[in-house]
């Protein structure tokens, strides 16, 4: 996934769009300045979508933990580097 990535969030205040911009704005400076590059980094704005802990975290959690493994990039979550999966589920290796 070198388009995108996936933030599970939860913050009682409303400051997820400042969060958003800070992060995006941060590392787009980050990898434009050690690659030598310019422009954007990511493809898009991002989509913050609320929704209802109860109901569906779980399916959440689970689609965004699989995501490296429907785009094929690894066979399965716990490989993926940058995936919080290993803490979930308590995986040693």
């Amino acid at each position: 996934m070198d388009n995108h990535y996936h933030f599970l969030i939860e913050t009682p205040l409303a400051n997820l769009n400042q969060l958003m911009q800070n992060i995006n704005t941060s590392y787009t400076v980050f990898i434009n300045r050690k690659y030598r590059r310019s422009g954007h980094l990511f493809q898009g704005r991002y989509k913050a979508i609320v929704i209802d802990k109860d109901n569906y975290l779980l399916s959440l959690s689970r689609y965004i933990h699989l995501n490296p493994v429907r785009a094929n990039i690894v066979d399965s979550p716990e490989q993926y580097r940058w995936s919080s999966y290993r803490e979930y589920v308590g995986y040693l290796p």
